[in-house]
């Protein structure tokens, strides 16, 4: 075997075990979904931002203070400490429920779509069903959020692998890293705060449409009498 081939065959094996451990940090991650200390609020819009700057800025500290070897090896051995960013990202989803009163509706499905929409939208295509102004999450088996956790696993270690050569600069790398956190983490937010307000607007249009409904309904037996 070549000196080439060998080194195609490091690499691929390399990016073997970078697909592996992220795929198992995601299955954990959404198996295992996080309390929240807060409650709801009848401002949660203006909590739900700082919540998210909050995040966003704790998610790129730990990102930008990332001691990354390079190439390959840099990247496998960063993956655990990676691993702490999405664990912030799943908390924040977790608090935004929370902060909308909607903590009882986030489940493995909704977690998986609120952190990978922004960057996965093509694969979360069949996650989810949008009726008006409210998005439906669809229920999958486990074996079906596993396929789908393979292939969102796939999708960012090839990311990982791409971004080599960045991280390869460790300056360059920590402010980089750092900027991507803190832009990830908002979309996080952005798109958990849409999904949860829409669960909260049709539950409180619901409400407002029944108590319409009893109160016509009580007016008309009124007139009967």
């Amino acid at each position: 075997m070549s000196e080439f081939d060998e080194n195609c065959e490091e690499t691929s094996s390399k990016a073997e075990k970078i697909k592996e451990r992220v795929e198992s940090i995601l299955v954990d991650l959404i198996t295992d979904i996080p309390e929240s200390l807060y409650t709801a609020t009848n401002d949660p819009e203006e909590k739900v931002k700082r919540l998210t700057q909050k995040a966003a800025v704790k998610a790129s500290a730990v990102s930008t203070t990332l001691s990354v070897p390079a190439g390959f090896t840099g990247i496998l051995t960063s993956i655990p400490d990676i691993a702490a960013i999405w664990r912030i990202q799943a908390q924040l989803v977790s608090d935004i429920a929370m902060t909308y009163g909607k903590f009882a509706l986030l489940t493995r499905e909704a977690m998986v779509w609120c952190l990978f929409r922004h960057s996965a939208a093509q694969l979360l295509r069949d996650v989810a069903v949008r009726t008006g102004s409210r998005i439906v999450i669809q229920k999958l088996s486990f074996a079906a959020l596993e396929a789908l956790l393979r292939k969102i696993g796939l999708k960012i270690s090839t990311r990982f692998a791409g971004r080599a050569a960045l991280r390869a600069i460790p300056i360059l790398g920590a402010i980089g890293n750092g900027a991507y956190s803190y832009y990830d983490t908002c979309e996080v937010g952005k798109t958990a705060a849409a999904y949860f307000k829409a669960l909260a607007d049709q539950e409180s249009k619901e409400a407002e449409e029944k108590a319409a409904a009893e109160t016509e309904k009580q007016d008309e037996a009124e007139a009967v009498n």
